[in-house]
């Protein structure tokens, strides 16, 4: 099977593999930092902070902590700053996030991808069901939100920080990939084919990280804009919105499903018909300039936090491997 995805490729695939590129950089440091941290080996690599990337739930209680205390925290201070900058995003941007630098986003696009050289469409769940599952993610959201933001006070929040499973959370994260059971590889295997068979199948009903970044994006001041006189209704914006928006039928897209990929700005037939606009409508970001902006303001702000010290673990590497190896031990 001849595969041609790459007279696809778009600015936004550039910066999404920019992205994927770096990911898969702080995972290779990772798995040799912890691999001669098991091994009692010279430490020739430092343990890369923004593996905290993936611990969403630390982050959460890093900024509950943050909020009620005003103590932005020192355990895994760039997790708490990856979740502000992509909340920051989302407010500005939309969900440009999930669209151009999450690599799950990215991977679950490329089984879409997948699915369509080998099926030669993607498969449509039925309205019903799809509203329904939709649901799913927000219902995720909201226990995460009430056990941590709501139920959670500052002081526990403080002190869940400096616990043992939470220093570790990265090691464990590792630990629990690389030592996945029968139940966990079901469980991921189910959600690859369905990512195959359905476009965006995680992002759209599970992530309840991206639930979040969808109910920000609703203040973003830039939206999909359709110029009704000029469209001439060929159903191009529908079909080309991996979430499904019926951007056709809009004259301005406010649906938290939108990830500002602006797929159907670059499909619509008719130039200037569909935009990413402001709401007041004095001004557009076009897809380039949109790249700028997202790549711009992320690494801003990361740079800023590697500035002012809000980057780095407060934790000491002799406390990291002193519990490390206690863990590892007992395992």
């Amino acid at each position: 099977m001849k595969f041609n995805i790459h007279r696809n490729i778009s600015v936004r695939n550039v910066v999404q593999l920019l992205f994927a590129v770096i990911v898969l950089y702080i995972g290779v440091v990772f798995v040799m930092f912890t691999e001669q941290l098991a091994n009692n080996s010279v430490l020739t690599v430092s343990r890369p902070a923004g593996v905290e990337g993936f611990l969403p739930i630390s982050a959460l209680v890093g900024l509950k902590a943050w909020v009620a205390t005003g103590k932005f925290d020192p355990i895994h201070p760039a997790g708490l700053v990856i979740f502000l900058a992509a909340i920051t995003l989302s407010v500005l941007f939309k969900r440009s996030f999930c669209a151009w630098i999450c690599p799950i986003g990215t991977l679950s696009e490329g089984l879409a991808k997948i699915g369509k050289q080998i099926f030669g469409r993607n498969f449509q769940i039925p309205n019903w069901l799809d509203l329904c599952l939709r649901s799913l993610k927000y219902i995720l959201l909201s226990v995460f939100l009430m056990g941590i933001l709501f139920m959670m006070s500052g002081h526990e929040a403080i002190s869940f920080m400096y616990t043992p499973y939470n220093i570790l959370a990265d090691a464990k994260m590792l630990s629990f990939f690389r030592n996945l059971g029968i139940v966990g590889m079901s469980v991921i295997g189910l959600v690859v084919v369905l990512s195959i068979f359905f476009e965006n199948f995680w992002c759209r009903y599970l992530c309840p990280y991206g639930g979040l970044l969808g109910l920000f994006s609703l203040l973003s001041p830039f939206k999909i804009t359709r110029n009704r006189e000029s469209c001439v209704h060929c159903g191009k914006c529908n079909a080309s919105c991996p979430n499904r928006v019926l951007v056709e039928k809009a004259e301005r897209v406010w649906s938290p499903e939108c990830t500002g990929c602006l797929n159907c700005v670059q499909k619509c037939p008719v130039n200037d018909t569909l935009k990413f606009q402001a709401v007041t409508g004095r001004s557009f970001l076009s897809l380039y300039n949109l790249a700028l902006g997202v790549l711009a303001l992320w690494f801003i702000i990361i740079g800023l936090a590697i500035v002012t010290g809000h980057w780095e673990s407060k934790i000491s590497i002799t406390v990291y491997q002193e519990l490390f190896s206690t863990v590892n031990s007992m395992n």
